[in-house]
């Protein structure tokens, strides 16, 4: 019975550091690369379900890359209203 491993996204740090030069240089390719992750994850946990459907992973590594995905997607989305709620904020500002 063979195991896919479970991995973890790596954080992205903003701050000046080393790691800036592989940081998107505007906030498009941050968001675009923030939902890559996000499908790339989802895929991750479809492939981990269907390899525990034919018995090759264990349904306890199954139900982690459930809540993995699942957990990814409450972020995304928590990220989408406050994005939306700001937008609404900025547009109702008097001129």
């Amino acid at each position: 019975m063979s195991t896919l491993p479970i991995t973890l996204l790596p954080p992205v740090t903003l701050s000046h550091g080393a790691n800036q030069s592989s940081l998107p240089n505007n906030f498009g390719a941050l968001v675009g690369q923030a939902i890559q992750g996000l499908e790339q994850g989802q895929t991750n946990a479809n492939a981990t379900i269907r390899q525990a459907m034919v018995g090759n992973v264990s349904v306890t590594q199954a139900m982690v890359a459930m809540t993995q995905a699942q957990s990814q997607l409450d972020v995304a989305t928590a990220m989408q209203s406050q994005a939306v709620t700001a937008y609404q904020n900025i547009m109702n500002m008097p001129i």
